[in-house]
């Protein structure tokens, strides 16, 4: 059974990104899109409902979507996920 050399190795955690009010400019912009298209969704699923259980089919997609975007909104406009303290890996 052979161990992986690297498995051990044990470096300083990265220096903590500053705290920023806003997000990077591009993350705002996609972060503010994503919540329009969700908002956008979820008036298609109201629609959907008003004009009656027929439409059904098309409330299930538009809900899901709706919710979808409006997780990746957030996720856009707190700054997004950070995968590992360094950022060149």
């Amino acid at each position: 059974m052979t161990t992986d050399p690297h498995a051990n190795f044990i470096h300083e955690p990265a220096e903590p990104d500053p705290k920023r009010l806003l997000p990077e400019p591009d993350m705002l912009v996609r972060g503010l899109g994503l919540g329009f298209l969700a908002l956008l969704a979820g008036a298609g699923v109201r629609e959907s409902f008003r004009h009656g259980w027929l439409f059904l089919p098309l409330a299930i997609p538009l809900t899901a979507a709706s919710v979808l975007a409006a997780w990746a909104s957030a996720i856009h406009l707190t700054g997004g996920e950070r995968f590992d303290d360094h950022p060149w890996v």
